[in-house]
């Protein structure tokens, strides 16, 4: 999958003051075209910040989103705006972040709008002190923050083998506590999901259900 990178769309979103932008062998490539193979028009994009961030996986996994294959999108054709970048939680993980977070910071990732940062546990267990620290930092850039536990039943199949969350679906609180992962989403995703959908919604003004549909 490749594209010709060509001059970008003019970004809607003013470089912000003292921020440094990244080395542009260190930024993002921005599509000069629709982003190919979402096969539809997604509410929001998830964009990993590097391979094995966990993106196609999320992707798979609520509805709303799709993939956008590591570069911004260029918001053609009624695309949505709305980018959620994902990292693992390493240091080299939040540092490719943290880059990307610059990169739209200074207005260079064209019309794109980050509404948060995703990261994904490598291991199960407790995130030691040093990655949480930086990703307080990488976070304070990004706004908002959701954290993802190591799922070990996600790592044995294929993401089309994986249950998919679409925000019709109840409530967290409102399913029973212990689930199989492999037949339904776990409760930190639909939490996810749906905190990723009200912040869509927020951030358009309370758009009505139906504009969103439009974008599914």
């Amino acid at each position: 999958m490749t594209a010709a990178m060509k001059e970008p769309r003019p970004s809607e979103n003013p470089p912000a003051a003292g921020v440094v932008a990244p080395p542009e062998s260190r930024r993002a490539l921005i599509w000069d075209r629709p982003v190919p193979g979402a096969g539809r028009a997604p509410l929001v994009w998830l964009l990993g910040v590097h391979g094995g961030a966990g993106a196609s996986t999320l992707a798979h996994v609520l509805a709303p989103a799709a993939d956008s294959h590591r570069r911004w999108p260029g918001v053609f054709e009624r695309e949505s705006p709305f980018v959620v970048l994902v990292a693992r939680e390493t240091i080299a993980g939040l540092t490719r972040g943290h880059d990307l977070l610059r990169q739209h910071r200074a207005g260079l990732a064209g019309p794109s709008e980050v509404l948060g940062l995703v990261t994904v546990a490598v291991r199960p267990g407790r995130i030691p002190a040093e990655i949480r620290r930086y990703r307080d930092v990488v976070g304070a850039l990004a706004g908002q923050v959701w954290q993802l536990p190591w799922i070990e039943e996600w790592t044995l199949v294929e993401p089309d083998q994986l249950p998919v969350w679409s925000p019709g679906d109840p409530a967290p609180q409102q399913r029973k506590r212990k689930l199989d992962p492999l037949q339904e989403v776990p409760h930190e995703v639909d939490a996810l999901g749906m905190s990723i959908v009200d912040l869509v919604r927020e951030t358009v003004g309370g758009g009505s259900q139906s504009d969103e549909g439009e974008r599914r």
